[in-house]
């Protein structure tokens, strides 16, 4: 029997990867969400907006768990790896959003809704936060008439990605939609109708640490997810994996690394042989217009524009040691996308 605790984006995707293997072992799925595992991305965007309802951001229904013989405890957590009677345990427990007073916290389908509901009875709102969260929040409360002032501490938005014509050209878009945009700020958050909270998460790993796993940033694995415990995993944004692609270990919480770390290990699991080694990508959209970020600039030396984000296609490359590692971009076709993927593991390789 497999047993995964936590009932998120990886752990869906865990059970599509080991039944399309032709895994045949009962899974066990423990949820401390009423939902059931669902896509996070549109929370701060189309479900936000009321685009689209709570259901629609399910990853599937949940008579499809039944179907693939998944026991999906939801409302149900786990005190202790060692009451699990199972083959496998797998770790899946997520992250929480970071605390700022009284502010409101965005991370679940009822913080996206409970959001929603006040932006229809408010008149201004003050967001603070100048990343995903953040910015994704405060365009959609835009979009939605409200009146939003968003207090970032550092001197751009999306400082996080090292890529200042980007975040430049955002700084640009949010103000000319009316945002005001507070930047390098330093003080409490000016009261409004509506204040929200969007400055980041912290790993649920405490259940690890109870059970004595080495945890860093996260729980570390290895590039097929095992940690020194045998029969034990951990995938998601609670695990501190190692990449091969940069040669070290990271902590990445964004959709895609969930959703490639629960296909992946269910292959594993299955019997395949099957480890992490893709280009880390994720992206974001704020007003109708998106862009990606490939690789990780850490350590980057030198950067390169092409293009120009405020018209909406670019690239801005980051490199080390001459060779390109990462890559914020807008506008691209799928084949140009996939062939900067190859220049990054290239130059990621080179830079070592």
């Amino acid at each position: 029997m497999i047993a995964i605790v936590g009932g998120g984006l990886a752990a869906a995707k865990l059970v599509e990867g080991y039944r399309d293997a032709g895994g045949t072992d009962a899974i066990t799925i423990y949820s401390g969400d009423e939902h059931g595992p669902y896509h996070r991305p549109p929370l701060s965007k189309r479900l936000l907006r009321g685009e689209m309802e709570a259901h629609d951001a399910l990853v599937h229904p949940h008579d499809w768990y039944g179907e693939q013989n998944v026991d999906l405890r939801l409302g149900e957590s786990v005190s202790s790896l060692d009451d699990l009677r199972a083959d496998t345990v797998v770790i899946a427990t997520g992250a929480r959003p970071r605390e700022l007073g009284h502010l409101h916290m965005f991370r679940t389908i009822d913080d996206s809704l409970d959001v929603r509901r006040r932006a229809g009875e408010v008149e201004t709102a003050t967001v603070v936060g100048g990343n995903f969260i953040g910015c994704e929040v405060t365009a959609s409360l835009t979009q939605l008439g409200v009146k939003v002032t968003q207090c970032v501490r550092e001197p751009l938005l999306f400082g996080i990605l090292q890529a200042e014509p980007l975040s430049e050209a955002l700084v640009a878009t949010y103000r000319e939609n009316g945002v005001d945009l507070r930047l390098n700020w330093n003080e409490d958050p000016p009261p409004a109708d509506l204040m929200v909270a969007g400055i980041g998460v912290i790993p649920n790993t405490e259940l690890a640490k109870s059970a004595g796993l080495e945890v860093r940033s996260g729980i570390v694995v290895d590039e097929r997810f095992a940690t020194a415990r045998p029969g034990t995993y951990a995938i998601g944004d609670v695990a501190e994996f190692y990449d091969p692609v940069f040669g070290k270990h990271r902590r990445i919480e964004h959709w895609s690394n969930a959703a490639y770390h629960g296909t992946t290990l269910g292959r594993i699991l299955a019997g395949e042989d099957e480890r992490y080694d893709v280009v880390s990508a994720f992206f974001s959209e704020e007003f109708g217009r998106s862009f990606r970020y490939f690789g990780d600039a850490e350590g980057h030396d030198s950067a390169v524009l092409e293009g120009d984000f405020g018209e909406g296609r670019a690239v801005y490359r980051l490199l080390r040691n001459g060779g390109v590692v990462a890559a914020a971009l807008m506008g691209l076709e799928g084949h140009e996308e996939d062939a900067l993927k190859e220049e990054i593991r290239a130059g990621a390789a080179a830079a070592r």
